[in-house]
């Protein structure tokens, strides 16, 4: 990518830049960019005699006006599909008490067509507004996610604060390791996901889980019961900042 010198991705500015993101584009659209090691699912419109066949898809998706296109059922957005159904079925509002006529049909991910317009280009001010301040703050990200891969997250991160408290080390779940972590003197914690895509708790859910939950017990009882160390005489105890995940 030297040859479009950082600049013009989405709209190259040289013909040599162009061949590039061309060459590149095509090589991209042979991964699943949520996943790079899941399979790319091909999408394949449901048939009237697809969608006789279980209960949940009754009479009713005949008069939905957006049905999704239905990837294999072993693809992992097969349940994006089925909620699609769930969420617009009679029986899921009447038990969720929506009200007839309330709600148009929902739909899981607009395109451009919500009447708002985008006027916020880069939030990276408000980050660091709120960095500043010197709150707790997790940013983690899945290291197989090629949507938003985890070098630009943690780029932007930097950004904020090039100190380092806690370098590079690797975090552990029943005794493997899960990810890799760093803490920044701003009190923003980075850290990487093994296995994990774009959604990361959607393909890491167990690892997931034990990051939050390491992180949001790392509270200031805690920390102050660890600063409460007894030192024997005659030794000095390197103050660290308590590991948060």
């Amino acid at each position: 990518m030297e040859n479009c010198h950082g600049k013009g991705y989405s709209n190259p500015r040289s013909l040599i830049c162009a061949k590039a993101m061309s060459k590149f584009n095509e090589l991209f659209d042979e991964i699943s960019a949520p996943h790079i090691l899941h399979n790319k699912c091909i999408a394949v419109s449901p048939g009237p005699s697809d969608l006789s066949r279980r209960n949940i898809l009754n009479e009713e998706v005949d008069l939905l006006q957006n049905p999704p296109p239905r990837p294999p059922i072993e693809c992992i957005e097969y349940p994006h599909y089925l909620l699609y159904f769930w969420v617009n079925n009679n029986a899921t509002h009447e038990t969720l008490g929506v009200k007839k006529g309330t709600v148009n049909e929902w739909v899981r991910c607009h395109q451009g067509d919500l009447p708002y317009d985008e006027d916020i280009v880069n939030s990276i001010e408000y980050h660091r507004k709120v960095a500043s301040q010197n709150y707790r703050t997790l940013v983690y990200s899945g290291d197989h996610d090629a949507v938003l891969p985890f070098l630009s997250t943690q780029a932007w991160v930097r950004s904020l604060s090039d100190h380092i408290v806690d370098d590079w080390r690797a975090w552990h779940l029943d005794g493997q390791s899960a990810g890799f972590t760093v803490t920044y003197g701003n009190n923003m914690t980075f850290a990487t996901v093994k296995g994990g895509g774009h959604t990361v708790p959607e393909y890491q859910p167990e690892r997931c889980f034990a990051m939050f939950s390491r992180w949001i017990s790392n509270s200031s009882k805690l920390q102050a019961i660890h600063e409460r160390l007894v030192v024997p005489a005659g030794k000095v105890l390197s103050r660290r900042r308590p590991s948060t995940i």
